[in-house]
């Protein structure tokens, strides 16, 4: 009966390495072989390129020699691509197979990432198994790729897929708590619309386009705020393939952008409920010079919300870098970083002495 061990990077990466292991536990080969599965924790090292150390990895699990009763499976958060084609699993050796999550975009990863882990498996164990389409791989077909055999997708749209993938796999909610400092204040800039009627009045008298500027123009203050001073925008120094460090800063900006439209999003929804509990139709009618209906309101919580988010900008510099680091990437990258950053002050700190 055949092992196979799921080891995997912490985070998402650790949630699809447990939907990979309870499906694979218990189920059958083509050639009627029952799996049994064996989670370990055996963190991946991280590496300086940012990008999958295979040789390192098959090493440390003990499959440079292989065993057909003993097969691994590494679900991992690193993107893997050849060119402009997400790769979603890749062939390690004789026994060892590596899933690569952002390879598979947003939608139904764990489902997907289960039937190529299988369909890999099979092929792993099936030496002609490499040459004939799985249909449960979809478009993907099987390639070699610095000497392994691979399942690659096809190349339309390969690359935003794989950049959405890893926003998915950073999680952008986790900003929410980190930056509860810039929510705090915030809600206290919104909430002085509330109490002064020249808000009213501007509110109502802005177009949806302005409004809309308003609004685009917080946006890109905060994340600005965020991304600049934190250090969080890829430079050169950390990483030397020009369109892998475009890729990483595109996963970085939609992550931080998701995070902070989801508290502009609660922002919005607090300062509109709080306001159709505390201005009354009849005093709104009278501060406007008109009858005030749903939208005046819908505007006062726009424009409210949207001078919060501001002054949330300066808020956010309170937040502890280490944290918002954590928040906005995926462990293994946040390894990563931190070991780049050490040697740039090791480096620094050599010149200077």
């Amino acid at each position: 009966m055949p092992v196979v061990r799921v080891a995997s990077d912490p985070g998402f990466a650790a949630a699809v390495a447990d939907s990979v292991a309870a499906d694979l536990d218990g189920s059958a080969t083509r050639d009627g072989d029952v799996l049994t599965v064996d989670q370990v924790a055996i963190p991946l090292p991280p590496v300086q390129s940012g990008s999958p150390d295979l040789d390192t990895w098959a090493s440390l699990l003990g499959h440079t020699g292989g065993s057909e009763d003993i097969l691994t499976v590494c679900v991992s958060e690193i993107p893997r691509r050849v060119r402009s084609r997400p790769v979603l699993a890749e062939i390690v050796g004789p026994s060892m197979v590596v899933v690569y999550v952002p390879s598979f975009g947003t939608h139904r990863v764990a489902p997907r990432a289960r039937a190529v882990t299988l369909a890999a498996l099979e092929a792993l164990r099936d030496a002609t198994g490499v040459d004939r389409p799985d249909p449960a791989t979809g478009l993907a077909h099987w390639s070699t790729v610095s000497g392994h055999d691979a399942l690659v997708a096809p190349a339309l749209l390969g690359r935003a897929r794989v950049v959405a993938g890893m926003i998915r796999t950073n999680r952008p909610w986790r900003l929410m708590p980190t930056l509860s400092g810039a929510l705090a204040a915030a809600t206290a800039t919104s909430a002085f619309g509330l109490f002064y009627s020249s808000i009213w009045q501007m509110a109502a008298s802005m177009s949806i386009v302005r409004l809309s500027a308003v609004s685009a123009t917080a946006l890109v203050a905060v994340t600005t705020w965020l991304i600049v001073p934190n250090g969080l925008w890829e430079r050169r120094a950390r990483r030397e393939r020009g369109f892998d460090r475009t890729m990483y800063n595109l996963a970085t900006l939609g992550t931080v952008v998701s995070g902070v439209a989801v508290m502009y999003a609660v922002l919005f929804a607090v300062v509109g409920a709080a306001a159709a509990v505390v201005i009354s139709p009849s005093f709104l009618s009278e501060q406007i010079g008109r009858a005030a209906n749903l939208s005046d309101y819908v505007r006062l919580a726009w424009l409210s919300a949207s001078l919060g988010t501001v002054a949330g900008a300066v808020g956010s510099t309170v937040a502890d870098r280490e944290q918002i680091l954590r928040a906005t990437f995926g462990h293994r990258e946040v390894l990563r970083r931190r070991a780049a950053a050490g040697r740039l002050d090791d480096t620094q700190d050599h010149v200077d002495s």
